[in-house]
């Protein structure tokens, strides 16, 4: 006897959303490795059944049906639909294929064995033994179990039959696994990638990783409830579609009756007590096993466990909680009031609020809310901070007004503020700002962290350097007006309220850019932050040194910057610092710092990991993940990659931006529709134009630079590499030459070559591999060489700015002594061959259109009469245009031709003419 065979297999979704112009039908679902798994076993001459085992919900009934089409036109397919109320009737679900048969004959088993022959020969189709599709085989009574085996055994047909884990597979069909000639099949929740590909396929277009997130969270990965959720959200208009991107637009989950009748559906075939003891733990969870136990019954409990409806709350404690949201939210939704209150005073005065435990802190405060019960307001200014760190704004802004107590009102607008400015309701955070004043009843520490975390707060939220500072003041006329603090008070209360002073100036500092004349009062507060008193030295030191890496990175110190900002994240901060964004003001500064050297795999490596420790899991699917990997592929030169990224990021954006990075999302989407000649470039352009002043100067700067380069894409008149000059030049006045060499960096892809020296000065200043490999392709445009354009090719490579590199291996190849050694060619088109593939231009006509790259008609014709002797004031006259177009396209021909000047013009046209000929 065979040895009994499973496979546990994740149901994989891979039904793809493509380039479809209208919606899709519902798709099927796409197995993965699972569907032919199955498809092999059914063949097999050794096996006559195959056991689909899952949670309800999961898509087994897609996939039989999917085997039958698979199937249909090889064999004779049977579908066989169990049912809870046919389990007590002999045959029952078999009756469709008995109705000729009279009473009497339906007790014979052999009349029925009979008949179902007759069937299945009146169907036959080739010659091999019918297929027979159980679904919910858990339904099926003991005596259609016995003639489906018979008819297996008899070689008659061949069983796939699919039901969930308990009571699973009836003991007659069974007895085939356990002797060896069944194959076992488990249908695992969709991971959440497979969520998204659902989503994906469920809409026929891009879903917001965030938006399909959502959805899969909710659901728990079960498949038939987040379709349902999907569809619910689409028709009751939360669920839109913005230039081409699907988007949830409301935070609260709209459910509809559909939805209650499909969770209902699932929780039929549990008790009356299970019932009872579900409803209890979907309005307390998580909540401890040996109190539900105590309360419901340990019967009941076991019984949810066996349905697979609970599972252990995880973080090594005893607690329970519903296998998924959507559950929850749909009981808690149709449990009565009075039900719900009696439940919880039931349970309330047995068991302790567990403040450390985050789930345990959110549900019980929610819930004591939703029954009128009173909550004291360290309680809710507790769960408030941790609802407003989750982004579960919503939950934040009703805690948050919630509290009454003087004590807790600075914290509370905080929260308000920061609620809001989550939801992209920047005037009401504002607003919520606005009402905060100095409490002269409080302590001077009190006041001074309160003035410094609000100050932090507006430049969180976008707020101008101009509003900071005036936090500044504010506090600055505070203490001179306590005559208290030279006498009764510590002189480290004086002394804290200068140092907090200086802190907001810094915090402004940060939103202007005045990196001169924060460098030393970094110092000052980073040399005196541990003479404060309390939690305002980690603080104030958490904030310098986030600020110095910040300063350090435009200055072109960003490794050096990076250590600050590690040493800032292992200071501990006080709890109450989390909703004033301390957390993500330094997080953030550090995958900016591994942005701007260039490690690439670290930036997005930080930017999940920080989301995953603090519990923002759905953020790390946000708009500062679509902006990370837009930028990244933007500095590879993956422009048609970066787009799709950065317009996604663009519309999850609109609605929440806690990093404020909409106007360099904005930028770079402009810069790349721009260099592809697209139609959108518009758009982009209006929504930056539109973004205002809302960000660090750091990530402003850059903006700018992207944008003007776009602008010279666009119009090509030249005054967009003038206005690159322009922002060099200001940054220089800073000594931020990561700033400068962004600016130069995107003039020299423009075919600017007027600042190669400057250039190649400002990337061998800059820290990290990207602006190191700029310093060597920079010498190699200004020497020439193959040798220098092929080391130049190879530390480009390494850096991953793939186009830079091509086009450097290609110079290589196009010089004049490229054929001193056939091994400098070989490793030239190696470099070459694997940049374009990186690039998406794999092909050999590819690859020489690297090496020779086209001019446009336009661009030849300014060539020739530039070859000819004609000034740039004599072209422009004679082809009737103006002179700064002629400045841009002769700008882009020096790019495109690999050479830095006129002197360098014919030969290099001749080249590519010839090429262009022999090609």
């Amino acid at each position: 006897m065979k040895e009994p065979r499973s496979h546990d297999n994740a149901a994989a979704v891979h039904a793809h959303a493509g380039e479809r112009a209208t919606r899709p039908p519902e798709p099927w679902l796409d197995y993965g490795h699972l569907l032919p798994g199955i498809t092999a076993a059914i063949r097999a001459d050794d096996c006559s059944a195959v056991f689909i085992v899952g949670d309800s919900g999961l898509g087994a009934s897609s996939l039989l049906a999917q085997l039958g089409s698979v199937f249909g036109g090889e064999v004779a397919v049977v579908p066989i639909h169990g049912s809870p109320s046919l389990t007590a009737v002999p045959y029952g679900v078999l009756a469709p294929f008995l109705a000729h048969l009279s009473l009497a004959d339906i007790s014979s088993r052999v009349a029925v064995l009979r008949s179902l022959w007759d069937h299945l020969e009146g169907i036959r189709v080739g010659t091999g033994p019918a297929l027979l599709l159980v679904d919910d085989a858990h339904y099926l009574d003991d005596a259609t179990c016995a003639m489906l085996t018979e008819l297996v055994q008899a070689g008659w047909a061949k069983v796939v039959a699919a039901c969930v884990p308990r009571p699973g597979v009836p003991a007659p069909l069974l007895r085939m696994w356990h002797e060896g000639t069944a194959e076992w099949f488990d249908l695992e929740p969709l991971t959440a990638e497979q969520g998204h590909e659902l989503c994906e396929a469920l809409l026929g277009g891009i879903v917001l990783n965030s938006t399909s997130h959502g959805f899969w969270t909710e659901a728990g990965g079960n498949t038939l409830l987040l379709k349902t959720l999907v569809r619910e959200a689409e028709s009751s208009g939360t669920l839109v579609q913005r230039h081409g991107v699907w988007l949830k637009t409301a935070a609260t989950p709209v459910h509809t009756v559909k939805l209650e009748a499909v969770v209902k559906l699932q929780l039929m075939r549990i008790s009356a007590a299970g019932r009872e003891a579900l409803n209890l733990i979907a309005l307390a969870e998580p909540v401890d096993e040996t109190l539900i136990n105590v309360v419901a019954g340990e019967a009941a409990v076991q019984e949810l466990l066996d349905q697979h409806l609970i599972k252990p709350g995880g973080n090594g404690l005893p607690n329970l909680r519903l296998v998924n949201p959507v559950y929850g939210e749909v009981l808690r939704s149709i449990v009565p009031a009075a039900q719900s209150l009696q439940l919880h005073r039931q349970l309330i005065s047995r068991m302790d609020v567990l403040e450390d435990n985050p789930d345990s802190l959110l549900r019980m405060v929610t819930w004591s809310l939703d029954c009128g019960a009173d909550v004291p307001d360290r309680l809710l200014i507790r769960a408030a901070v941790l609802s407003a760190r989750l982004l579960q704004s919503e939950t934040a802004l009703r805690m948050a007004s919630a509290v009454r107590d003087v004590q807790w009102q600075s914290i509370a607008q905080a929260v308000l503020a920061r609620s809001y400015f989550n939801l992209g309701r920047r005037d009401e955070a504002a607003a919520a700002l606005a009402q905060e004043t100095v409490d002269g009843d409080a302590g001077p520490s009190q006041v001074v962290s309160s003035s410094v975390l609000r100050a932090a707060t507006r430049a969180a939220v976008g707020q101008s350097a101009s509003l900071i500072r005036a936090e500044a003041e504010i506090l600055r006329e505070w203490g001179e007006q306590q005559p208290g603090l030279d006498g009764q008070r510590t002189p480290a209360a004086q002394a804290a309220v200068t140092l907090a002073a200086t802190v907001i100036g810094l915090l402004a500092g940060s939103v202007d850019g005045d990196y001169k004349r924060m460098g030393p009062e970094l110092e000052r507060v980073l040399l005196q932050s541990g003479t404060v008193e309390g939690s305002l030295a980690p603080l104030f030191r958490g904030l310098a040194l986030a600020l110095k890496a910040e300063m350090m990175c435009a200055l072109g110190r960003g490794r050096q910057a990076r250590l600050l900002v590690l040493e800032a994240a292992a200071l501990a901060q006080p709890q109450e610092n989390d909703v004033f964004f301390i957390p993500e003001f330094i997080s953030a500064r550090l995958v900016i710092c591994a942005l701007a050297v260039g490690d690439w795999a670290d930036a997005q490596n930080l930017l999940d990991r920080y989301y995953e420790s603090s519990g923002v899991s759905m953020a790390t699917y946000g708009g500062a993940a679509y902006v990370v990997a837009g930028y990244i592929a933007i500095r590879q030169g993956k422009t048609g990659d970066a787009l799709p990224l950065l317009t996604a990021g663009l519309e999850a954006l609109r609605d929440s931006d806690p990093q404020n990075l909409f106007g360099l999302c904005a930028a770079m989407a402009f810069y790349a529709a721009a260099g592809a000649g697209l139609p959108e470039a518009e758009r982009f352009r209006a929504d930056f134009k539109a973004w205002g002043q809302h960000s660090t100067h750091l990530l402003a700067a850059q903006a700018n630079s992207f944008f003007d380069a776009g602008l010279e894409l666009l119009n090509a008149d030249g005054s967009g590499v003038e206005a690159l000059h322009q922002n060099a030049d200001d940054a220089a006045k800073e000594n931020a030459t990561y700033l400068e060499l962004h600016a130069l960096e995107l003039a020299l892809g423009l075919g600017d070559t007027s600042r190669l020296d400057r250039f190649c000065e400002t990337a061998a200043a800059t820290e990290g591999e990207w602006a190191q490999s700029l310093a060597e392709y920079g010498r190699a445009l200004k020497f020439g060489g193959a040798a220098r354009y092929l080391s130049a090719g190879e530390k480009l490579q390494a850096a991953t700015a793939y186009h830079l590199a091509a086009k450097a291996y290609g110079l290589a190849l196009a010089a004049p002594d490229r054929g001193q050694t056939k091994e400098l060619s070989a490793v030239a088109r190696a470099g070459l061959a694997h940049c374009n593939e990186e690039l998406g231009q794999g092909s050999e006509e590819t690859q020489n259109e690297s090496v020779v790259p086209k001019l446009t008609k336009r661009e030849w014709d300014i060539v020739n009469l530039a070859v000819q002797g004609l000034s740039d004031r004599q072209i422009a006259d004679t082809l009737l245009i103006s002179v700064r177009t002629v400045e841009g396209h002769l700008y882009r021909c020096y790019s495109k031709l690999g050479i830095t000047g006129r002197d360098e013009l014919a030969g290099a046209a001749a080249v590519a003419q010839g090429a262009s000929s022999t090609g």
